[in-house]
């Protein structure tokens, strides 16, 4: 059976129509499963990460990190972000999708050509001859992503978000297990290479399967320019997501040794973030988009979002920071205890993500791409200054100023959600005090163990530290939220009797 090619959906239902609290509950419903997705993604690429960082040094993974940046470089002209306006928008037909699936395929091979004969120039220009052969093989990656975007937005406006799981957990095994069998078997880099080629080719054949829709030739101007502001918009914010300029500025600027350093810092935030955040993100902004004509519900929903994703975010980067200094050496060897600076840095921005992330998916769900596109620009021109500022001063120097640059620029989130809903200070900063006092409790737990404890060994106090912390979080986060968890009550009563 294939996708109806006549009548496509509104955003998050199954229907033309569908209750409010039954919004809700699919919205709730469907977190499970986003965290399923992402949890499944963090567990293998953490297992993988953790194996290859001890039998790879810095410089390997440097090289990887500087030829996948120079490649969402180039990703940057396709169309993809398309899809997200797919998502977006409240009625689509025939001609809006089959529209983008032949974009995103002729932008990707038309892309995929230059980096192919442009592979050895660049290599010479960087110094980095891996790159020659590095680029044309992960540059595959952007091929077969562009398949996968119509089916992707598909279903995830369908809110099917089982099948994404299916798709992460079967792409990150199948990617991960032969990056570690090739990273056993001496291959070096070229196992961290081959990862994410085979992890996009995997998903891309469980998203054809799970949207049951295959391309037309139905190809109309007008379906374009239905989808032209919001896609351009998004492929803008999506371009300063995937650029990594920090990468690029870091890799041609210092070398893979350094950048190697960086990246393990800024690969464990994006980890940590995709097991929080990124697991709220997709089902707010589809939910966002369900409800964007119903301006009543927006202040209650973004702080519900809110309370959720700072919950979540708040106290595993505050973990992050207070047990890197004896965690890191112990889970990825002490090769890596020079990046350091980079890890705790990357803690404390991680932290402020957690009040980025739903403003971002406020944004998007209500279709003004726009001004998250204004607001991260900036914050990205300015740390890729602070970058080639400080960098010959040090690593440490640079993440410092990354650290101040994004407090700075934290404000612009709260303005950002008054603009779109009308929320007050008040009101926002509420939310912030249930995950905001739990922390603070579980940091003082985590701090308490060594003066509780002082003969346990490094590992055992790690252990001790880590049992605590989730067990007084999780106390006093219960304990506070109960105005929260009666309010869900409610709305799922009120579901109830609305269903029979």
């Amino acid at each position: 059976m294939t996708q109806d090619r006549q009548s496509i959906p509104a955003p998050g239902t199954t229907g033309a129509t569908m209750h409010a609290p039954s919004q809700a509950r699919r919205a709730v419903i469907n977190v499970g499963w986003s965290t399923i997705n992402t949890g499944s993604a963090v567990l293998i690429a953490a297992m993988v990460f953790v194996i290859t960082s001890r039998l790879l040094g810095p410089e390997a993974f440097g090289s990887v990190a500087l030829a996948i940046s120079v490649i969402a470089l180039i990703s940057c002209a396709t169309p993809a972000a398309f899809g997200e306006a797919i998502i977006q928008r409240l009625h689509i037909g025939d001609e809006h999708l089959d529209t983008v699936f032949w974009m995103c395929i002729a932008a990707g091979v038309i892309l995929y050509v230059p980096l192919f004969l442009a592979a050895g120039p660049i290599a010479r220009i960087s110094g980095q001859p891996l790159l020659a052969t590095l680029l044309p093989f992960i540059g595959l990656k952007l091929l077969i992503d562009m398949v996968a975007v119509v089916p992707q937005a598909l279903v995830i406006r369908a809110m099917q978000f089982k099948y994404i799981a299916a798709r992460t957990a079967l792409g990150n095994s199948v990617g991960g297990l032969v990056c570690v069998v090739m990273a056993l078997n001496g291959y070096g880099v070229w196992a961290l290479a081959a990862a994410p080629v085979i992890t996009s080719l995997v998903s891309m054949i469980v998203l054809l399967k799970a949207a049951r829709w295959r391309p037309g030739m139905t190809l109309r101007l007008s379906a374009f320019r239905d989808l032209r502001r919001f896609g351009l918009f998004q492929s803008g914010t999506n371009a300063l997501h995937f650029l990594r300029m920090d990468l690029l500025v870091l890799g041609f600027m210092t070398g893979p040794a350094t950048l190697g350093l960086y990246f393990l810092g800024r690969r464990l935030l994006e980890l940590l973030t995709g097991l929080t955040a990124g697991a709220l993100q997709p089902v707010s902004t589809v939910f966002f988009a369900s409800i964007q004509q119903d301006r009543a519900r927006h202040v209650t929903a973004f702080r519900h979002i809110l309370h959720s994703t700072t919950l979540a975010t708040f106290p595993l980067f505050a973990g992050l920071y207070l047990l890197a200094a004896s965690g890191v050496p112990l889970v990825f060897g002490t090769h890596w205890q020079a990046a350091m600076p980079a890890i705790e840095a990357f803690a404390i921005i991680g932290f402020l993500s957690g009040l980025h992330s739903p403003t971002l998916s406020l944004a998007m769900g209500l279709g003004r791409a726009d001004l998250w596109l204004y607001f991260d620009l900036t914050r990205q021109i300015m740390a890729v200054a602070v970058i080639a500022v400080f960098i010959r001063t040090g690593l440490e120097t640079v993440m410092t100023g990354l650290v101040i640059l994004n407090a700075a620029v934290l404000p612009w989130c709260f303005f950002i959600a008054r603009k779109l809903t009308g929320i007050s200070l008040r009101q926002y900063g509420e939310v912030l005090l249930v995950p905001l006092t739990a922390t603070l409790a579980m940091s003082a737990s985590i701090l308490a163990v060594p003066w509780l404890w002082p003969m346990l060994g490094d590992g055992a106090r790690l252990g001790a530290q880590m049992a605590l912390a989730v067990l007084v979080y999780t106390c006093v986060a219960f304990a506070l939220s109960g105005r929260q968890i009666a309010e869900l009550r409610r709305l799922f009563a009120r579901e109830r009797r609305l269903d029979v």
